[in-house]
């Protein structure tokens, strides 16, 4: 295995001390002179480029943190206040602007009114709030959410009216599809139809619809094809070639993959023109060191690093396709496809909590179909204002192939090998950058093909035994036929997902949003439900505004259909659901109050609010009394939810409960919830606790207690993980990591007769 060339240990040396200064991991008045003096002592040797570097990287990352702070991002205050925006991007959804009246830096996404339809380069008073993110190494980010267009004015420039007319001609070309034109092309998808990202995301496909290295590979190879078939000289058709990347990509914004990509190409033309020679991973990693030395924040980019590992992937796997099997452009673009898919795998893994393998086969149709899609897309759009009949005849071809490319994301998501979900983040990462390691293995030192079958049938042997040894999760057994409810391991918060026999979804809580931005939505809920292959939720109950059950709602609804809404509707100050409120308008989702006698039918199961009442006086003195409080029969079974309600609202639903089978403890089972009374009113005789490390003592020993001497069998998610409980009406079964137990259904009966403290059920 050949030694890294000197651009590969430079960037990386670089990007460690960028990454060291961007965190302030160490003191750079400290580390800088150790590490010249470092370099100065061993400069005679390779490895001082390398500490230089690094010492280089250290200062960029340091200047570009102390630099943050007066960004925009980080400068903007909370609440409802005007501010006066520039529009950089034609204001259609969502797009980029600049305040020019505030003292600060940098470009914002704003989100504009669904009726607001603005041009790029206007000065816009605007009504509106910022909602900012969780800063990652201490960048800020954030929306500006946009409620009102009070005035526009400006004279824009001629940049900015080439944007609003490309705009504007997406629009009149193409109609419904000009979202979509628009992701293709400049790379904005606030308007696109959000089942068909999570299509495209699905099947493997989401690079696509951002401006990634392919399509400025493909803008730059149809430039370059034209003017050799036009007879222009090698290389300067090569020199233009670059020179109409670099302007394409500083039009759409300079976007970092975009940036590479250019970078890469720029490269490839000078050593050609100077008839170098050089490593494919030399120009990669020099493209990557000219995008961090632009832009330092550009390490932590997702998009950034998705296209260099990419890109390197497709390097390595088709260096040794051509040597194993030749070069013949099938064989090329199969392995390219796995390389890539493999390459990013443990990415998209960490940070989006799936992979889609099937991206492998559709990719092989999707790039040759999106390589000839986005030139035509673009001459359409060029000649509309001066030639509109080739415009719209371009048009009517193009709109077939944006059809095409819809309809194949659409199918691949729902084929087998879509979309494979977990728990985004470093454990669900392990086993995808495991298969890259072997990968790697597979064909590292020039292996022959039946080598390289040999070691990966070594490797699948070895899978084959891990997948055998128990994980300690529970089954979660969803199956036809069945209710099943998951109450799912969201730490200290509260999350369930209901199946009922017949394959609808419901989901009761979304569990926390915490202060480090650990959103259970996106890594725990979202990730489940493409496990199960749930492509939408029929409903959703919140039980109250609190961060620990509203907080993952938003992302849920931001990466799933969700048919209506039950909740209570109370006015809580918090960001998490002010959140929330804004995903149910953005989505335009149905939404119901969460009052007493509320009540649906569902594949034979019922679901019953029976709190909190629609005129209940104490509404407003806690939220967690306010609680929606849902109960879920079937057949013999019932099930009763709290969400936080506790001894208040017990009181309040005393002599109008069923007896149940099943409760799902109040508030986590701290110490004001719970009741003896409320236990010999219902008689459970399973229980489930939903509950995460926290500082407040829940469950709280007395609430074990009561239950225990009621009789209850008790399972909690801090011991457990994700429980389920399946039934068919007539027994039930409680599963969780460690135990699990059967009994008779018996909800709704009448008192049972059971002696205290004796356990029901057989484990």
């Amino acid at each position: 295995m050949k030694a890294p060339p000197g651009a590969v240990v430079l960037v990386v040396a670089y990007g460690a001390g960028l990454l060291t200064g961007l965190s302030r991991f160490l003191d750079p008045v400290i580390a800088l002179p150790t590490l010249l003096a470092a370099a100065w002592v061993m400069r005679r040797s390779a490895v001082a480029a390398a500490v230089l570097a690094l010492a280089l990287g250290l200062c960029v990352g340091a200047v570009a943190r102390d630099a943050a702070g007066s960004r925009c991002t980080g400068a903007l205050p909370l609440g409802d206040r005007v501010f006066l925006v520039r529009t950089i991007d034609p204001g259609m959804s969502a797009g980029r602007v600049t305040l020019p009246t505030w003292r600060c830096q940098g470009e914002v996404m704003a989100r504009w009114p669904r009726s607001a339809h603005l041009g790029a380069g206007h000065d816009v008073t605007v009504r509106g709030r910022w909602l900012p993110r969780s800063a990652r190494l201490g960048n800020p980010a954030g929306l500006l959410l946009v409620s009102q267009v009070i005035r526009v004015g400006g004279a824009p420039g001629w940049l900015d009216s080439a944007r609003t007319t490309l705009a504007e001609a997406s629009i009149a070309l193409y109609g419904t599809r000009a979202p979509m034109v628009d992701a293709l092309i400049t790379g904005r998808r606030g308007a696109l139809d959000p089942d068909l990202v999570r299509a495209f995301a699905g099947a493997g496909l989401v690079h696509l619809l951002a401006i990634s290295g392919s399509h400025i590979a493909v803008i730059a190879g149809w430039v370059l094809l034209i003017l050799r078939l036009a007879g222009v000289p090698r290389h300067r058709s090569e020199a233009i070639a670059v020179l109409a990347a670099v302007g394409y990509t500083g039009f759409i914004g300079w976007p970092p993959s975009a940036v590479r990509a250019a970078s890469l190409l720029a490269l490839v033309a000078f050593c050609r023109w100077r008839q170098r020679n050089v490593r494919a991973d030399a120009l990669l990693a020099a493209s990557a060191l000219l995008v961090l030395w632009g832009d330092p924040w550009a390490i932590i980019d997702v998009g950034a690093w998705l296209s260099v590992l990419a890109l390197a992937g497709v390097s390595v796997a088709t260096r040794w396709s051509d040597r194993a099997f030749g070069k013949a452009m099938w064989i090329r673009t199969l392995s390219g496809s796995i390389g890539a898919t493999l390459a990013t795998a443990p990415l998209t893994a960490f940070a989006f909590g799936q992979v889609a393998p099937i991206g492998v086969v559709l990719n092989l149709i999707a790039v040759p179909l999106t390589a000839i899609l986005v030139p035509v897309l673009l001459i359409s759009l060029l000649l509309w204002q001066w030639l509109l009949i080739p415009a719209m005849a371009f048009a009517s071809s193009a709109s077939l192939l944006v059809d095409l490319l819809s309809a194949l994301a659409r199918i691949g998501a729902a084929a087998p090998g879509a979309a494979i979900g977990g728990e985004a983040g470093f454990w669900y990462a392990i086993p995808w950058l495991v298969a890259a390691l072997v990968a790697i293995w597979l064909v590292v030192g020039g292996t022959t093909p039946r080598e390289a079958a040999r070691r990966g049938a070594w490797a699948a042997t070895g899978a084959l035994w891990i997948a055998l040894i128990p994980t300690g999760h529970a089954l979660t057994e969803i199956g036809s036929g069945q209710l099943t409810l998951l109450f799912v391991d969201v730490g200290q918060g509260d999350a369930a997902i209901i199946r009922t026999p017949h394959g609808h979804w419901f989901a009761v809580d979304a569990g926390p949003l915490d202060a480090d931005g650990r959103d259970a939505g996106r890594r725990v809920l979202l990730p489940l439900l493409a496990r199960e292959r749930v492509s939408r939720l029929d409903g959703f109950v919140l039980s109250h505004a609190h961060r620990d059950h509203v907080g993952g709602a938003k992302a849920l609804a931001d990466g799933i259909p969700i048919g209506a809404v039950v909740e209570p509707g109370e006015a809580f100050s918090d960001g998490a659901y002010d959140d929330w409120l804004t995903a149910l308008a953005t989505h335009r989702i149905r939404w119901h109050p969460a009052r007493a006698g509320t009540e649906w039918v569902a594949d034979g199961v019922r679901f019953r609010v029976l709190h909190p009442p629609l005129v209940w006086p104490r509404q407003g003195e806690d939220l967690n009394e306010d609680s929606a409080v849902l109960e879920v029969s079937y057949g013999d079974f019932g099930a009763l939810l709290m969400g936080d309600a506790g001894f208040v609202a017990e009181s309040a639903l005393a002599g109008r409960l069923a007896t149940v089978d099943l409760l799902k403890v109040g508030h986590h089972g701290s110490r004001g919830a719970t009741s003896d009374a409320f236990l010999r009113e219902i008689l459970p005789t399973a229980a489930i606790i939903s509950v995460g490390r926290n500082r407040y003592g829940h469950p709280a020993p007395e609430t074990i207690a009561r239950l225990g001497r009621a009789g209850v069998r008790v399972w909690r998610t801090d011991l457990e993980g994700t429980t389920s409980v399946v039934t068919d009406g007539v027994i039930f079964t409680v599963r969780g990591g460690r135990t699990s137990a059967t009994f008779s259904a018996q909800a709704q009966l009448g008192p049972r007769r059971r002696r205290a403290g004796t356990p029901p059920g057989t484990d």
